[in-house]
C-alpha cells in the first residue's frame, strides 16, 4: 500500500483535494483543529458541495493531537496566519525524506522554508473558489489554475508526484520551474 499524504488543514483547500485524493483511492489522512470538523469527515464524510461537483466522501480525519508516525508528503493547507503554528505542532511528523508542499493563498514557503528547510519545501498555486460551510461541508464554487513547482526551480520525482496527484483534482494542473512568477 502506498504511503498516505498528510493533509494538514481540512477546510476549503485541503478538504477538496483530501476528498478527491480519497475518492480516488489515495490514501489521505487529514488533520483539523475542528472536532466536529474531524469527527463528520471521517464518519458520515465530507460532502463537496457547489456548482462544480456534489459528492460525499469519507475520508480519515483527526486533530492535531491525535496524529502519530512520520509522512514524506505533508500538504499544509491552513490559512496563512495559522503557517507557523500548524508547522509547530506539524514538524515531528515530517519524515527526514519528506517534504511539505505549501497549498495556501498567500507567499507562506520562505516560512515554511525557515522551518523545515528549502530542500523540504514545495509551493502550489491553488485558485479555485471554495469555502468551509460547516463541520463536514464544502462549498466548492468554480475551477482555478492549479500550479505547483519547487521554490529552487529544480524539477524532481516528488515534484511530478505531487503534479501526478494534483491532476486527479484538477486534470489541467501545472508543472512549472518557475512556482514564483504563479505566487507573486
Amino acid at each position: 500500500m502506498t504511503e498516505p499524504v498528510l493533509i494538514w488543514g481540512a477546510g476549503a483547500i485541503g478538504g477538496i483535494l483530501g476528498a478527491y485524493w480519497a475518492r480516488a483511492g489515495v490514501p489521505v489522512l487529514m488533520v483539523d483543529i475542528v472536532p466536529d470538523h474531524v469527527a463528520a469527515c471521517a464518519t458520515q464524510g465530507l460532502s463537496i458541495e457547489g456548482p462544480v461537483e456534489e459528492f460525499t466522501q469519507a475520508v480519515p480525519c483527526l486533530t492535531p493531537e491525535q496524529v502519530t508516525g512520520t509522512y514524506r508528503r505533508i500538504v499544509l493547507a491552513v490559512k496563512a496566519q495559522a503557517t507557523e503554528g500548524a508547522l509547530a505542532a506539524l514538524a515531528q511528523h515530517l519524515a527526514e525524506d519528506g517534504f511539505v508542499l505549501s497549498a495556501q493563498n498567500g507567499l507562506n514557503e520562505r516560512v515554511i522554508a525557515q522551518h523545515v528547510g528549502a530542500d523540504r519545501t514545495m509551493g502550489a498555486f491553488v485558485n479555485y473558489g471554495a469555502d468551509w460551510i460547516g463541520p463536514g461541508r464544502i462549498l466548492f464554487g468554480n475551477r482555478g489554475a492549479v500550479v505547483v513547482g519547487e521554490i529552487d526551480g529544480s524539477l524532481r520525482d516528488r515534484t511530478r508526484d505531487m503534479h501526478d496527484l494534483l491532476q486527479i483534482f484538477e486534470p489541467n494542473a501545472v508543472l512549472t520551474q518557475d512556482i514564483w512568477a504563479y505566487l507573486w
